[in-house]
């Protein structure tokens, strides 16, 4: 009996090997692509919430800006309100002590001590973090007749747009000097309202300290002049602007006669415009003269 040995075919075993080294190979391909590609997505969602996070930031900067500098001015303009109202009340009082002589000092003098004095603290008053470089020196102006306070400075951008880092902003708050009840009431009448006396008198509402007992009298500032309508294009008001037809009588360049004042801003087509003499005002005489205003030398 003849025994056969076995011969293992080691081909095929090499080949099976082979095989098997190329699945492992090919998985571990597989594998790697598959962790980069779940890596570089979740790179790139963290880039793009970076970047829609940065860009919401931008956008309400952007949009708060404009409200801070408005809360700014509000809150500056509050306190120069107050101010003014504080002194106006306190020029009442000082025009009665002119009036008696119990004040004596210059009125220039005063009106340049508390201009200076009040600016400087009220600029310290209304600073508030992102305004700079106030200065209320420059405009503003205290006298025995008006109260008027500028505050200019620099509203700070949260980041420079274009090289501009701040933007120029104004506050102007502005009262008559003295202001409430009638004047000198306690002192003239002495309580008693029944003042036979008390006549109608006119004031021009332009500067002037002096009251007219009749709007004829020669003596009212309140000169109309004459031209044509094409003559208005070329003319100029008294401040350097442009006239313009009046609102009320409705005037044109085509009119032969137009009627205007050195003063006004606008031509009439009639000098009997009720807008024409807007600006003469009627008052009580005791109202005139407590407002500082004497009589006319020629009709008062």
């Amino acid at each position: 009996m003849t025994m056969k040995v076995f011969k293992p075919n080691l081909r095929l075993f090499q080949n099976s090997k082979y095989e098997q080294t190329q699945s492992e190979n090919k998985n571990k391909y597989i594998t790697q692509l598959n962790t980069f590609l779940h890596s570089s997505c979740r790179s790139s969602y963290t880039v793009e919430a970076t970047l829609s996070l940065t860009l919401l930031i931008f956008a309400c900067v952007v949009l708060m800006t404009p409200m801070l500098i408005l809360n700014h001015q509000r809150n500056a303009l509050v306190i120069l309100e107050e101010n003014s109202r504080m002194v106006a009340q306190e020029k009442y009082i000082e025009y009665y002590k002119r009036k008696d002589g119990t004040l004596k000092l210059d009125k220039d003098m005063v009106s340049s001590f508390e201009t200076t004095l009040s600016a400087l603290a009220l600029g310290h008053q209304i600073e508030q973090p992102g305004m700079a470089h106030i200065d209320m020196l420059k405009d503003s102006e205290v006298t025995d007749k008006n109260i008027k306070y500028v505050a200019d400075y620099d509203a700070l951008l949260p980041f420079s747009v274009f090289g501009l880092n701040s933007i120029e902003q104004q506050v102007v708050s502005s009262r008559r000097a003295w202001i409430g009840a009638d004047g000198n009431r306690w002192m003239e009448d002495n309580g008693n309202t029944g003042i036979k006396d008390d006549i109608t008198v006119y004031v021009s509402t332009k500067e002037s300290d002096v009251y007219h007992t009749t709007m004829d009298c020669t003596y009212i500032t309140h000169e109309i002049h004459k031209a044509s309508g094409a003559e208005m294009k070329t003319l100029r008001t008294k401040f350097g602007g442009v006239f313009s037809p009046c609102a009320s009588c409705r005037p044109n360049t085509r009119m032969p006669v137009v009627y205007y004042t050195s003063g006004a801003r606008s031509y009439h087509s009639t000098p009997t415009c009720k807008t024409l003499s807007s600006y003469i005002q009627p008052f009580k005489k005791s109202e005139a003269e407590a407002m500082g205003k004497h009589g006319c030398i020629r009709c008062g």
